[in-house]
């Protein structure tokens, strides 16, 4: 049904990104490694020379505030033009704390002008995000009428044990030596859907197999589920992003969920704690069933909305999917 109306919900604190603990702007205390984004600077050297039309300071903010602006910001640009086209309508952003309080809360007022909300939790545990009760209860009533649709996006949470050793073999295991050995992030999606009461969890950060295309490898989707069929509809991947979450369930809650699409981990990648378990991959995408709503929640991972990380072709029919769903 065209005319549905989408909202990007970055819940992040930006004053609390910034801090690494100290104020991280132009110059950044030398030391601290974890638990943070890189500045515009770093990342620039990190990838050097393919962002060097960043580098007048003069222009461009060289710290944590000109990465967010001018590195993950605009990764969501092509699918708010490809939800704008399907829709007639134009995505709304929210961040959660741009500057000096208030915060924008997930209130009546910012809900009531959605069906479909997605919340792209790329805030660092660190920073402490975390869904009030009136929120959560807000969100309850959201989900209260049917057609509504929350999407819960967190993203990776690597180091997770403190031991050098540990977080050693997970960072070779993904390769990507632009981010540290612990980078905690999705703390507000958690928070989220412990308040709806299904509380999974965004675990690892996994390395995700090719295709001999050098494509994203083929998601293992369950269409038998109610809903698969309606969301991934021409959807055969997902991404290429080098860390992924495990999208885990306590199985205590199994119950209220179903595992929708599946991704291959990477079998050429050096190993990992979870695949030295067995597994050879994750779950990326989840419906939830929380008890007392009619709406629908989705949960996923925050890149599957970026442009960044390749598996486009695909990526565009789930945006135009989740756009127009229920349809």
């Amino acid at each position: 049904m065209a005319g549905r109306r989408v909202g990007l919900y970055f819940s992040w604190s930006r004053p609390g990104e910034y801090a690494v603990p100290a104020e991280l702007e132009l110059s950044s205390p030398l030391g601290v490694l974890e638990d943070r984004y890189p500045s515009l600077f770093e990342f620039r050297r990190a990838v050097w020379p393919s962002l060097e039309h960043f580098k007048d300071p003069a222009q461009f903010n060289q710290g944590v505030a000109g990465f967010l602006d001018h590195i993950i910001l605009p990764d969501f640009d092509q699918f708010r033009a490809v939800v704008k086209e399907a829709t007639g309508n134009e995505v709304a952003i929210f961040q959660r704390q741009t500057g000096a309080p208030p915060l924008q809360f997930l209130d009546d007022d910012l809900l009531r002008e959605l069906d479909t909300l997605v919340i792209v939790s790329l805030d660092h545990f660190r920073t402490e995000q975390s869904a009030a009760a009136d929120e959560v209860e807000a969100i309850r009533m959201f989900l209260g009428q049917e057609g509504r649709c929350l999407v819960v996006c967190p993203h990776h949470d690597i180091g997770m044990d403190e031991s050098l050793q540990s977080q050693q073999l997970e960072h070779i295991h993904h390769g990507d030596n632009t981010i540290p050995g612990r980078q905690k992030i999705g703390g507000f999606a958690r928070s989220i859907l412990a308040g709806l009461g299904v509380p999974v969890q965004n675990r690892f950060g996994l390395n995700p197999s090719r295709a001999p295309n050098g494509g994203p490898a083929p998601l293992i989707v369950n269409f038998d589920l109610p809903f698969a069929e309606a969301i991934l509809r021409g959807v055969t991947t997902f991404n290429l992003h080098p860390h992924l979450p495990h999208l885990s369930v306590p199985p205590e809650y199994a119950s209220h969920v179903d595992v929708l699409a599946r991704q291959p981990i990477n079998p050429l990648a050096p190993r990992h704690p979870f695949t030295d378990a067995g597994n050879r991959y994750f779950d990326a995408l989840l419906r939830v069933r929380p008890d007392g709503v009619s709406g629908t929640v989705l949960v996923c991972d925050a890149t599957l909305w970026s442009s960044a990380f390749g598996g486009l072709e695909s990526l565009r029919s789930f945006w135009i999917n989740l756009a127009l769903f229920p349809h």
